[in-house]
């Protein structure tokens, strides 16, 4: 039986995709648009990611969209955005429970690390940013464990 954690063909494929998503977002100056088939490996192989849960018919998440347009260009090669039309991708919003819109999460290595709900100034945004880079994830993996511990 193969060991899909360990086989070495897998990882190998597993890291051309990763190396083919950062190509493609790398240099991305504008969130990207992520659905049913892209959210997951985006999360994954993306460093660090804000998702911004939103609807075409939500006013305030028309105001945050050039927020998150500028600092995805201010943030390039270190905070990713991704964006999910809730009415288009209702199956991802149900699992991140953004029923309240805007919602937005942040991801870093792949583990949900923040949820916020709500639209802000890009200052807080900013400090969102600053915190999701500077995160010590051995930290939030020791804690994790210790929580799993406890339960």
């Amino acid at each position: 039986m193969i060991d899909k954690d360990t086989d070495p063909e897998i990882e190998a494929i597993r890291n051309k995709r990763a190396e083919n998503i950062m190509s493609t977002t790398q240099s991305m100056t504008e969130p990207t648009n992520l659905n049913d088939e892209s959210f997951e490996e985006f999360i994954k192989n993306t460093p660090i990611v804000v998702v911004d849960f939103w609807a075409e018919w939500c006013r305030p998440c028309k105001m945050v969209g050039p927020v998150l347009a500028e600092l995805a260009d201010e943030y390039t090669g270190k905070v990713w955005v991704g964006k999910v039309d809730v009415d288009a991708h209702p199956s991802i919003a149900q699992k991140y429970g953004a029923s309240s819109i805007p919602t937005f999460w942040a991801f870093k290595e792949g583990v949900p690390v923040g949820r916020f709900v709500g639209a802000y100034p890009k200052p807080q945004f900013i400090d969102v940013f600053n915190q999701l880079v500077d995160l010590d994830m051995d930290k939030v993996r020791e804690e994790m464990a210790q929580q799993e511990k406890q339960a």
